[in-house]
C-alpha cells in the first residue's frame, strides 16, 4: 500500500454505546483497537493515525505503532472525529485522500483497504465504501446494512430493509469509507437529510445531496463488534487463529 497522499485515520471513542469501553475489550493479549492497528500497520506506513477522545486509548494504539490525535469528546459521529483527525495533521496539505476504518473490526484486512484507495484514485467517486455479496440469511438482519448499485457499482441507496425486494443475492456493506479530500470536507459542512434521520445511516446523507458513492467488492464479510455476543464471537474466533 505506502500511499503517501493518503491518510488512514481509525475512529476511537471511549463511551461507546452498545458496549462501554469496547476499543479497550480484549481479544487474546491484545485490545480491539491494538487488533486494528496491527493489522493495517504493515501496509499504511507512517500515514495510520487513531482519532480518539481517550488517554488510554491513546497509549495502547501508539504502542501498537500508529499516531493519536486527540479529538473532542463531543464529536457526533466517526465522519466528525475523523475530519477533527485529519484537520491536526502536520502533513494534511499533501494528503489528497482520506480512508475511514472502523475501530471495531479487529481482524479487518488491509487488501480490503487496499481496494478502496484503489478505486478511489483510479474512479470517478467522491466516496468509496467495500461491500459483500451476501445471501437472504444475513441480509434479513436489520442491523446489517444493505446497499443497491448500478451497473457502474454507483451506490444508489443504502437501507437496513431488505433491498432489493424478492432478490436471492445481496450487496452488505462493510463500514469502510474512503473519501477525497475535497469529498468530506464537503460532507461534514452538510445538514442531516430526511434519509439518513429515517434509517439512521449517514452515507445516505452524501446520497441525497447529489454525492457520489462507488462500492467495491470484497470476499468475506468482516466481524463487527457492536454488542457483548459479538465480543464473545471475535474472542472465539481468535482462538482459531492461534
Amino acid at each position: 500500500m505506502m500511499h503517501g497522499d493518503v491518510a488512514f485515520i481509525i475512529p476511537a471513542r471511549l463511551g461507546s454505546t452498545r458496549l462501554p469501553c469496547k476499543a479497550l475489550a480484549k481479544i487474546g493479549n491484545k485490545t480491539m483497537i491494538e487488533h486494528v492497528v496491527s493489522r493495517l500497520k504493515g501496509s499504511t506506513g507512517d500515514n495510520l493515525y487513531v482519532a480518539t477522545d481517550s488517554e488510554v486509548i491513546a497509549a495502547c494504539v501508539e504502542k501498537a505503532g500508529a499516531i493519536a490525535i486527540m479529538t473532542d469528546e463531543a464529536c457526533q459521529s466517526g465522519s466528525d472525529r475523523v475530519f477533527e483527525a485529519f484537520k491536526k495533521l502536520p502533513n494534511r496539505d499533501k494528503i489528497k485522500y482520506i480512508v475511514n476504518v472502523q475501530g471495531d473490526m479487529p481482524f479487518v484486512r488491509a487488501e480490503v483497504v487496499e481496494d478502496v484507495v484503489t478505486m478511489l484514485k483510479t474512479g470517478e467517486y467522491e466516496i468509496v465504501t467495500p461491500v459483500v455479496k451476501v445471501g437472504r440469511d444475513i441480509a434479513e438482519n436489520a442491523s446489517n446494512v444493505k446497499v443497491v448499485a448500478d451497473a457502474n457499482n454507483r451506490a444508489l441507496y443504502f437501507s437496513r430493509s431488505v433491498i432489493p425486494d424478492g432478490a436471492d443475492e445481496f450487496l452488505y456493506h462493510v463500514g469502510i469509507y474512503g473519501y477525497k479530500k475535497e469529498a468530506l470536507e464537503k460532507f461534514i459542512k452538510m445538514e442531516q437529510g430526511n434519509y439518513e434521520r429515517s434509517e439512521k445511516l449517514e452515507q445516505l446523507r452524501a446520497l441525497e445531496a447529489g454525492m457520489s458513492i462507488g462500492v467495491c467488492l470484497s470476499q468475506e464479510v468482516p466481524i463487527s463488534v457492536d454488542t457483548q455476543d459479538d465480543l464473545i464471537k471475535a474472542q472465539a474466533y481468535y482462538k482459531t487463529l492461534s
